[in-house]
């Protein structure tokens, strides 16, 4: 091997062996429970979820001026969904700023949960079809505007 090779083989190899030194930390063995946003009205935004999707409250905490009520899948702990966070505030009408965009469910039957959102008069747009690789999709808004996105199964 010339030493003009040898050279560029060393300085391209260089960063490899300068990672593999280094001893990667592990990664922490962590899961997310649910996602907690804050809503104006408590009992408005639990009969949404529930409509909505079917979720029940399984927890319901009390930190001072902060309830915290906790929505699961079945209605049982542990198979939390949703954390609805309601504050009581000077402006009860309007939830804390959060910096939650929208939450991503995959649902089993998204016209389904479309029928049953139109049937309780909430808002549902129309369900984009599946494209390519990417499942259909339902966007709603909760009660305090936040964002869901609905996926329904993937193409096969």
């Amino acid at each position: 091997m010339s030493r003009a090779l040898l050279g560029a083989a060393v300085l391209l190899l260089a960063p490899i062996a300068a990672s593999a030194q280094t001893t990667p930390t592990p990664p922490v063995e962590a899961a997310l429970v649910a996602p907690g946003w804050r809503v104006a009205d408590l009992d408005r935004s639990t009969k949404f979820y529930a409509v909505a999707l079917g979720l029940a409250p399984c927890t319901t905490l009390q930190h001072g001026a902060l309830t915290e009520v906790i929505l699961c899948t079945d209605g049982k702990a542990p198979r939390p969904l949703v954390i609805l966070l309601h504050e009581i505030t000077a402006q009860p009408d309007k939830p804390a700023p959060g910096g939650l965009d929208k939450l991503v469910i995959r649902v089993p039957d998204l016209a389904a949960v479309a029928a049953r959102l139109k049937a309780a008069h909430y808002p549902a747009g129309d369900i984009r079809p599946a494209a390519g690789r990417a499942p259909a999709v339902l966007w709603v808004k909760d009660p305090d505007d936040h964002g869901l996105e609905l996926l329904g199964a993937p193409p096969q």
